[in-house]
């Protein structure tokens, strides 16, 4: 009986090792350098944008590329959040399953956006709105 045992532990020793290699293949996979380049400007948009400086997510839009053309063009907050949401949409593309950063959600403007702090820090209503959201499980 206790050989039966042995042999059941050790099967379930290696069931769980197994499993712990595949979960680990599952992970996203690693940001390139122009991913990551690409998310820290984006931060920079976001931290203007939440502090309601038009002009600072302008400068932000420049280290984009040409992903970031309709944000520097942008001549309002309102154009400037708007252009946001479209960098949004890649950004959480690229972070999903990424360590250090996360996706959060306002329900009020049904917009998802991606930060690097647990603290929510909402973009798309400034000042107004800073702590509307929820971090996305």
């Amino acid at each position: 009986m206790k050989l039966n045992c042995k042999k059941i532990s050790v099967l379930f020793a290696a069931i769980a090792v197994a499993l712990t290699g595949f979960a680990g293949s599952l992970q996203a996979v690693a940001l390139s350098d122009q991913d990551k380049q690409f998310l820290a400007a984006y931060g920079k948009a976001h931290d203007a944008l939440v502090s309601d400086d038009l002009a600072g997510a302008k400068l932000a839009a420049s280290d984009l590329g040409p992903a970031g053309a309709d944000l520097g063009k942008s001549k309002s907050l309102d154009e400037a959040r708007s252009a946001f949401g479209k960098l949004s949409d890649k950004a959480v593309k690229l972070a999903s399953g990424q360590s250090g950063y996360y996706v959060v959600h306002c329900p009020m403007k049904n917009k998802d956006w991606v930060q690097t702090s647990e603290t929510v820090a909402n973009p798309y209503g400034g000042k107004d709105m800073i702590s509307c959201g929820e971090i996305k499980k």
